[in-house]
């Protein structure tokens, strides 16, 4: 939905561009929670160039003035998903043990901060007030203190000098400091059920490591810890192996961008690809299943999960915080209606006004890096994920489809796109400026810092420096260079925006600041 600088004289509905687990260097003053009343990163962004044929297949209830993309997209049929309790949600995200192992009180008291984040989320109350807020701490059978990680390890991200619920960690460090730490400890003895957690929980994180270990700071492991799950678990009965049977390539790993929670409600898909169909506690569950072994054990977590999937409907995008050029905004209203809009909906001022197509943008028509569509999609090296899911107790709940109507990735909504850096499914580009200029994005580049509230608002991204590639640069400091030259890290693609003169670009960014 439009903010409040929304210009009231604007010309036309439109929209613009975009994509789609968790610590990271922290510097948040405040929280904010995605403004609740009403998940995917920066895949396939559209501007789109005119097309010579094929017909719009998105549902769009105001059609785009212009040909685009949009017209060699395929729609996806958007699900009814089950009841549930948003404040109930809620409660269970940021206190349940949806994630059954964990790190003995006792311990995390001493070495936590070594082991995830320390920023804690304010409101919360006893002992989980005074952990990261990626953190839940609970209490056992035998009466041991466990902590637990929740969702929050990759989808609360700090803006502004705030940590926002729903926002997309782009700080997220899961470059093997986790593993480094854990690595140092020995087993504990089982004396209390924490403690035997613990040893379970360390043996999982140690096993997955291999293939789930990103190259760059900001990059998301999502993809490749529920391929290597998956890998480790018997679809019958999902109980663990420690021998995988499934083969993953180390020099194959596919990094991800996390999507911010307020495009749920309008997302009928979840994941870059849009490979997660129907019902999503499924894939939801999947992605907590660390130390879940049994059917039975899953099934316990499908009524928290039907709360958690109504809350993530509830939430919005915030308002863009800093000044608007109004009149520049409505200019780039107007570019947006022609050349965006098929790909990504219209909006406005009331929700009911606004439309969403849910397409999926072919890979060789989108252009951005291939990898994940075409290794998960069928005859593809990962395309046992389809299959496994399918076929588990997770496969009851949702569906899980690569190739249809082709591989690719969607073209997400655009609330709130300001606060997502960096951009694509892979989060290759460091600002919006920069997808709708494909010439300019560099090959290797960096952060100038993690500070959230060193925004470039003329941009709309994190500011960054060009740098040599990671090959070339010194060991302690290659996890913080993005090298678009690795497997599944191209920023490639989407070059619609390059059809774009200067002033337009501006203007479309103008506009995308009142989303």
């Amino acid at each position: 939905m439009r903010s409040s600088h929304r210009s009231p004289n604007a010309l036309l509905p439109a929209l613009g561009s975009l994509l789609l687990a968790c610590g990271g260097p922290s510097d948040a003053t405040g929280t904010t929670e995605a403004d609740a009343t009403q998940t995917d990163s920066d895949a396939a962004s559209s501007t789109g160039e005119p097309d010579t044929g094929g017909a719009s297949t998105g549902e769009t209830t105001g059609a785009p003035a212009c040909d685009g993309a949009w017209s060699q997209g395929g729609a996806i049929a958007t699900p009814t998903l089950p009841p549930g309790d948003p404040e109930a949600g809620r409660v269970a995200l940021l206190t349940e043990d949806y994630v059954s192992c964990g790190i003995p009180w006792n311990l995390f008291a001493i070495a936590g901060g070594a082991l995830g984040d320390d920023t804690p989320l304010p409101g919360r109350e006893g002992k989980n007030a005074l952990v990261g807020h990626g953190w839940n701490v609970i209490e056992l059978g035998d009466g041991s203190e466990l902590v637990v990680s929740n969702c929050l390890q990759c989808h609360a991200g700090e803006f502004n000098g705030e940590l926002i619920l729903g926002l997309g960690k782009a700080n997220h460090d899961a470059t093997g400091e986790l593993e480094a730490a854990l690595g140092t400890l020995g087993d504990l003895p089982e004396t209390t059920e924490a403690n035997a957690a613990f040893n379970k929980f360390k043996a999982r994180i140690l096993s997955l490591s291999e293939h789930s270990t990103m190259k760059t700071v900001g990059a998301n492991p999502a993809i490749m810890y529920a391929l290597s799950l998956l890998a480790h678990r018997d679809p019958d009965t999902l109980a663990w192996n420690d021998e995988p049977s499934y083969a993953l390539d180390p020099e194959r790993l596919l990094p991800s961008d996390p999507p911010p929670w307020w495009r749920a409600s309008k997302k009928a898909s979840h994941f870059a690809n849009g490979m997660s169909r129907g019902d999503h506690r499924g894939t939801m569950i999947l992605a907590s299943s660390l130390c879940t072994d049994t059917v039975a054990e899953a099934e316990e977590l499908l009524d928290y999960f039907r709360d958690i999937q109504a809350y993530l409907e509830t939430l919005e995008a915030p308002p863009y915080p800093f000044a608007i050029d109004e009149a520049l905004a409505a200019e780039g209203e107007v570019v947006f209606e022609c050349a965006c809009a098929g790909c990504h909906g219209t909006y406005d001022a009331d929700p009911a006004a606004e439309s969403y197509p849910n397409l999926i943008i072919p890979v060789d028509v989108i252009g951005t890096d291939p990898q994940f569509a075409t290794y998960a999609g069928e005859g593809g090296a990962y395309h046992f994920l389809e299959t496994w899911f399918n076929e588990s107790f997770y496969g009851g709940v949702s569906t899980v489809v690569t190739s249809d109507p082709a591989p690719g990735y969607t073209a997400p909504p655009l609330d709130g796109v300001w606060a997502t850096a960096p951009y694509f499914h892979n989060g290759s580009v460091p600002s919006i400026e920069l997808v709708l200029n494909s010439a300019a994005r560099p090959t290797y580049w960096r952060r100038v810092d993690y500070d959230s509230t060193n925004f470039d608002e003329s941009a709309l991204g994190w500011p960054w420096e060009a740098t040599a590639s990671q090959a070339e640069t010194a060991q302690s400091q290659r996890k913080y260079v993005y090298d678009t030259t690795i497997f599944g890290y191209a920023n490639t693609g989407h070059t619609f925006g390059d059809e774009l003169d200067e002033h337009e670009r501006a203007a479309v960014l103008e506009y995308l600041k009142t989303l």
